[in-house]
């Protein structure tokens, strides 16, 4: 978080700029800072849970993952857990429910719901951080943020994540979460980091799902960590949310870990988009809600 422009919300707007399976690209990224930060974006219509997309699939976050060593199943990644919130009382707020993708390692939420404190004296290692440039803009004082924090293996114990399932998997055994899967060039059909076709538009290239059950990334798609709209449960119960649609995406660093000389373990969010056939990228998110931001 050294460099203010990571800072910039509106950098999620408009569609990704993708930088391949082999490196990340930073253009247009956001990081969400250190544990329980967040940013929040509004779509300018409701996102439909619509069986007829793709694998059933509705809306794909934009990080910059890529894999380690140009294997699928080793990425630099550094997860964010999805909440989503339906617009009920129509007054264009983020004040309704928040339901939650759960994901592949979040089975009891209430569980590893947590708060972390902080302060704005960086000579006291009382409470973090340790720099200055980590304060986020108008922070004073001591504050707190909150999160469903990921457990430590696979996410905070090793600098690369790795599938869980093991080194040949073929089976994804890591999704539901934002960050985790590279942004393809645009352009690029076959993951090859490769431009096959100049003349794809991103609302074409984008709004196309990887299956987030397989290793790799599918022909056609953009890439990108797709999710459907049924995986949201109500973080209180488990019960399924059964909602429709939703207007409202809510993106949280899920874990808490300094890695050396890497530094704080902190999701990047580039863009998100509704999947096609609707063909609507983010114009789709129109507006970043600043007021349920927190970064570091």
């Amino acid at each position: 978080m050294q460099d203010p422009a990571f800072n910039e919300p509106t950098r999620t707007l408009g569609p990704p700029t993708g930088g391949g399976t082999l490196d990340g690209d930073n253009t247009k990224a956001v990081t969400l800072g250190g544990f329980g930060g967040s940013i929040t974006l509004a779509f300018d219509h409701t996102v439909r849970d619509d069986p007829h997309n793709p694998r059933g699939l509705d809306f794909i976050v934009f990080g910059n993952a890529f894999w380690s060593g140009n294997d699928p199943n080793q990425r630099w990644a550094e997860a964010a857990t999805i909440e989503i919130s339906l617009d009920v009382n129509n007054n264009g707020l983020a004040d309704d429910p928040w339901y939650l993708i759960p994901g592949t390692h979040l089975p009891d939420p209430p569980a590893v719901w947590q708060q972390q404190t902080w302060d704005d004296n960086t000579s006291d290692n009382t409470f973090p951080p340790a720099f200055d440039s980590w304060i986020p803009p108008g922070e004073t004082g001591v504050w707190q943020t909150f999160a469903f924090r990921l457990p430590a293996d696979p996410f905070e114990n090793s600098i690369v994540l790795e599938n869980p399932n093991g080194p040949f998997a073929t089976d994804e055994g890591i999704f539901g979460y934002a960050d985790c899967s590279p942004t393809l060039i645009l352009g690029d059909l076959d993951a090859d980091n490769t431009i096959d076709d100049e003349t794809i538009t991103p609302e074409q290239f984008y709004t196309t799902p990887d299956d987030p059950f397989t290793v790799g990334i599918d022909p056609g798609s953009g890439g990108g960590d797709a999710f459907d709209i049924a995986w949201a449960v109500d973080p209180a119960t488990g019960e399924a949310a059964s909602l429709y649609g939703f207007d409202f995406i809510r993106i949280t660093n899920a874990t808490n870990i300094i890695l050396g000389p890497f530094g704080e373990r902190s999701a990047e969010v580039c863009a998100v988009a509704d999947v096609a056939p609707r063909l609507r990228l983010l114009d789709s998110p129109t507006r970043v809600i600043p007021e349920n931001i927190t970064r570091r």
